[in-house]
């Protein structure tokens, strides 16, 4: 493949300049018509694209207005002008020449209008215009399209772990460990814990009648002994937030010693009735006797603070009034502690009594206590007395 000789030609990019044409490529060297050019330097060796032409060489070409170095002309093969504007001279059809015709990769050959020489001659074709120091400017767009991409990415990332975390937050947040709160077995001590809320209305205790003490709530009745005994308001007994307690809804009691412990308390002799603590499970007679021992072992640390041994005295069935019932009968015996703390008492007799009242109802109990400063036939009274509606 021949090259076009170096020499100065009308710039290919379009502008007014003439623009410096080294053999092989484009150079930067321009300079504007009419005004005397030098031979620019060859650029660093640069390998041109390739170029799809007939071979030809082209001879010196005369701008008009402007001085070529001479350029030896070789023997010369021509290709027909290409058609279209944009040739220099009349290259086709078109408005050629320098001027409004522009300047594409077709070159009219000297003779044409805009070069002396030869009527009618082919043109030679230069490469188009790609040389070593224009440097080409590089796209924009795939670095914004990349950037935003990214970002996309990073927020999408950033806000799955969010919602990752949240739902991870919102999923303890939203369904806590349910706290399941077994019934206490009958073979085990109770402790009192206390209730959040009240749930029990405060019962009024009934004042005797005719000697005796009936109770419509317990469905209870049974005698009162008067003299020391006598019925306490009921806030002084009960506290309806705790629910494993039994809810006192008659009886009485009398004083045993005041400020027992230097510290204001009272010790007194009891007789109360109530329901079984709906926190106790009840399915029948059958369950009185492990509920006996149950309500003994679970109420004796509250009921019986101070040291002491226990003894039970009996443990059996009875009837009352017809109904089916239980009675366990016990002694506590505080005689090492009356005797450090000087204490009025040094034993203390008393029973838990448990009643049927029909099927899914709580039962009906009767706790009595008395200790040995005060008349303990009352507890065997209290017993014989006892009725059930």
């Amino acid at each position: 493949m021949t090259t076009t000789p170096a020499g100065w030609y009308p710039d290919p990019y379009g502008s007014p300049l003439l623009r410096w044409w080294d053999g092989n490529q484009w150079t930067d060297a321009t300079h504007a018509p009419g005004q005397p050019g030098q031979e620019a330097a060859p650029a660093p060796d640069q390998t041109a694209p390739p170029q799809t032409a007939p071979a030809h060489t082209v001879p010196s070409h005369t701008v008009p207005g402007q001085a070529v170095p001479s350029q030896a002309a070789p023997a010369q093969q021509w290709t027909q002008p290409s058609g279209g504007p944009g040739g220099y001279g009349p290259g086709g059809p078109g408005p050629g020449g320098y001027g409004p015709g522009g300047y594409g990769p077709t070159w009219g050959y000297p003779g044409q209008q805009g070069h002396p020489g030869q009527q009618g001659a082919p043109t030679a074709q230069l490469p188009a215009p790609q040389f070593g120091t224009q440097q080409r400017s590089t796209a924009v767009w795939p670095w914004i399209v990349g950037g935003i991409a990214a970002v996309v990415v990073l927020a999408l990332l950033i806000g799955g772990a969010f919602v990752l975390l949240r739902d991870r937050a919102g999923t303890v947040a939203a369904r806590p460990e349910p706290v399941t709160t077994a019934p206490p077995r009958l073979d085990q001590t109770v402790p009192p814990q206390p209730s959040p809320e009240q749930s029990r209305p405060l019962p009024t205790l009934p004042e005797p009648t005719g000697g005796r003490i009936n109770d419509s709530v317990s469905g209870l009745s049974y005698a009162f002994p008067g003299g020391k005994w006598v019925v306490p308001k009921s806030q002084e007994i009960n506290n309806p937030s705790n629910e494993q307690f039994p809810l006192w809804t008659s009886g009485y009691q009398a004083m045993s010693q005041q400020d027992y412990d230097g510290k204001g308390s009272s010790w007194v002799g009891s007789v109360f009735a109530a329901e079984l603590p709906r926190v106790i499970p009840y399915t029948g007679p059958q369950d009185f006797e492990r509920l006996s021992q149950t309500m003994l072992v679970a109420y004796e640390p509250a009921f019986y603070g101070l040291p002491h041994t226990r003894k039970v005295l009996r443990s059996e069935a009875m009837k009352v009034s017809g109904k089916q019932g239980w009675v366990i009968e016990f002694e506590m015996d505080f005689s090492k502690a009356s005797t450090t703390q000087k204490l009025a008492w040094k034993k203390e007799r008393g029973a838990f009594v448990l009643v049927d009242r029909g099927q899914g109802v709580q039962p009906a109990m009767l706790y009595v206590s008395v200790p040995d400063n005060l008349d303990q036939s009352v507890v065997k009274r209290v017993l014989n007395s006892l009725q059930a509606q």
